[in-house]
């Protein structure tokens, strides 16, 4: 199933009830769930926890997805950050004599219509990047950023080298950076 059934299907299958819906939709967006609420937290168990509640909620809340509001990935990531807000409220009252912040609030993330559009078309200039590159670059790529693999997976993955990946990662994101600083989109990050 999890191949075969897009991300708003599977929200729709979820909302029917359907148990294998939810393992396949979250074998797609754990590790991006978690890697956000690590960021976030700086901690492994508070990441683990919020994964958790992010897919308790989605179980109990799929019917409440609007795809006209943004992608999954940005509801799941909406939860995500609701989730780490809420733990960190917890956390503060339970706070003895520590005045010390466990990690920051985090700031509204609420996508408006001028930063739906500007997002819509930055994802379209990078999809038009993307298929310039070179197959090997591009996997790299898409591994990394859209499946949240790490350079070490990756070479595992392909059977490739570390070397190897580092340099297909580090070209392919030149030429990216290249491609669309040329058609005047602004790119941050190192030349």
């Amino acid at each position: 199933m999890n191949g075969e059934l897009s991300d708003d299907m599977l929200l729709a299958a979820i909302a029917r009830g359907q148990r294998d819906a939810l393992e396949a939709l979250y074998d797609r967006f754990a590790r991006l769930v978690y890697s956000f609420a690590y960021r976030v937290t700086g901690n492994v168990s508070h990441a683990e926890e919020i994964v958790q509640d992010v897919f308790v909620k989605v179980w109990r809340q799929a019917h409440a997805y609007n795809p006209a509001l943004g992608k999954v990935s940005t509801w799941l990531l909406t939860i995500a950050r609701r989730s780490a807000i809420d733990l960190h409220r917890r956390e503060r009252r339970q706070q003895h004599e520590s005045g010390e912040e466990l990690f920051p609030i985090l700031p509204d993330l609420a996508p408006t219509p001028d930063r739906v559009a500007e997002q819509s078309d930055l994802r379209s200039r990078i999809r038009q990047a993307l298929a310039k590159l070179p197959e090997e670059q591009r996997q790299v790529v898409e591994w990394m950023y859209f499946q949240g693999y790490t350079q070490n997976e990756i070479a595992e993955r392909f059977g490739w080298s570390l070397g190897t990946v580092k340099s297909r990662a580090r070209l392919a994101m030149q030429k990216l950076r290249d491609e669309l600083q040329s058609v005047g989109w602004e790119v941050e990050g190192r030349g």
